[in-house]
């Protein structure tokens, strides 16, 4: 499976050189040049929505200590993130990474664990709403085959029945499911035998939060849902920059169907190759053309890649 993850990297990042290739390096540089000084503009919208996040998982830490501040989780979250991001782990490698943080912060591992795996599911519920937003905007705003769109709904439909699924779970003993669906394909690894009182204990930490601490689900659904607002904000910001201005709803449109495309390759590294063809799809469906959305498309790598930096720097000095 490694190995297969490893190839497809090596073919998307082949492709995605291949398709800036296409568009034109010189015309590429010249879009990026028109950012001039205002290059720390575009960093500002994903520190709000790292902020945002961080202050929704604060909220899912069942009587968190005084030690685990925003600001920790602030940056608890960017060294996770990167994680996730530069492995080949679908998003999930720095999800462990998180609650061991946090451990080192005083909060029990069983409350650790379960913060992350309830933000997990409320931040899979809101980019739903987020992303069924876009596409209840997509057929007045973009030029896109029937098909094509008919494809996005049925991703944004499969993701939203993963979340529901993935949060319901969590209610009703989503460990304890897990136990019996290996018990029933006869595969029970040793570690998870081992380890069954805790997953149980996992499964009610989890379970109250859900039964006595509905404020605090909505409060965490609604921070999180305000990120992916700034989200958006950052494709406005963008493109107002490089001489393009879209209108909000046009750019919180856009911002959510790249989100959609990008979500269907979670098993390729950095999402390499399918986030930028879907950006550069996304604008021609704007009537934009390619070379904008090329430059878009490295704008947001760059800004990825200042931030991926940093939670590498706050990982490095954890250690």
């Amino acid at each position: 499976m490694v190995k297969l993850k490893i190839l497809l990297v090596v073919v998307a990042t082949f492709f995605l050189i291949w398709m800036l290739h296409a568009v034109g390096w010189q015309a590429l540089v010249q879009h990026l040049r028109l950012i001039g000084w205002y290059w720390p503009l575009i960093l500002l919208p994903y520190l709000l929505v790292n902020l945002m996040d961080a202050i929704s998982w604060r909220l899912t830490i069942d009587s968190p200590p005084a030690a685990v501040t925003i600001r920790h989780l602030f940056f608890n979250r960017l060294a996770g993130e990167a994680i996730n991001v530069l492995t080949p782990t679908a998003s999930l490698g720095g999800e462990p990474l998180k609650a061991l943080m946090l451990q080192k912060r005083g909060v029990a591992l069983t409350n650790a664990t379960a913060s992350v795996i309830i933000s997990k599911g409320i931040l899979v519920l809101s980019l739903v709403v987020y992303i069924l937003l876009g596409l209840a905007l997509a057929p007045f705003l973009f030029v896109l085959p029937s098909h094509w769109l008919l494809l996005l709904i049925l991703a944004a439909l499969g993701l939203g029945v993963a979340g529901l699924i993935f949060v319901l779970g969590q209610k009703h003993g989503l460990c304890q499911m897990g136990m019996k669906l290996c018990q029933k394909i006869r595969f029970i690894p040793r570690f998870l035998q081992d380890q069954e009182a805790a997953l149980c204990r996992l499964d009610a930490q989890m379970a109250t939060f859900y039964q006595h601490h509905q404020r605090r689900f909505y409060l965490a659904l609604g921070f999180f849902l305000l990120g992916w607002l700034f989200h958006g904000f950052e494709v406005y910001i963008i493109f107002y920059l490089l001489g393009q201005p879209l209108t909000w709803v046009t750019a919180l449109c856009l911002d959510a169907l790249a989100i959609l495309i990008t979500s269907l390759a979670f098993f390729i590294p950095g999402n390499l190759g399918v986030q930028d063809g879907g950006n550069i799809l996304l604008t021609m469906g704007l009537h934009l053309g390619a070379i904008l959305g090329a430059t878009f498309s490295v704008i947001r790598r760059l800004r990825e890649g200042f931030w991926l930096a940093v939670g590498l720097v706050v990982l490095a000095y954890e250690k």
